[in-house]
């Protein structure tokens, strides 16, 4: 029998720490708006984890992405960065990249 194959060939990986004073705007935009739009632009969300262990940023969410041209075009779109930029409003230590896809937790 042959593995099944992965459901997109790569994630886009996305790891910050909340800021202490932002928490309830974060979850607001993030949930109503940041997660909704990536999904209408392409990005379906397909993990958050919250990290507690470690010296490791407290959260990382995973889209998928179905190639490198898609993602690329979508980094330098100016409704995207200004969607990130907002996110950052609300975060610190922020990282983004695009990995190919792996099966569970991805760091």
């Amino acid at each position: 029998m042959l593995p099944n194959p992965p459901p997109t060939p790569y994630k886009i990986l996305m790891t910050y720490d909340i800021r202490q004073d932002q928490q309830e705007a974060y979850y607001r935009y993030v949930l109503g708006e940041f997660v909704p739009r990536l999904r209408n632009m392409g990005l379906p969300m397909l993990s958050a984890w919250s990290v507690v262990y470690g010296l490791y940023p407290e959260r990382l969410i995973e889209f998928a992405c179905k190639s490198r041209n898609h993602a690329h075009s979508l980094f330098n779109d100016p409704a995207y960065r200004r969607m990130e930029e907002r996110l950052k409003s609300y975060t610190e230590n922020f990282s983004r990249r695009l990995v190919p896809y792996r099966d569970g937790f991805q760091f």
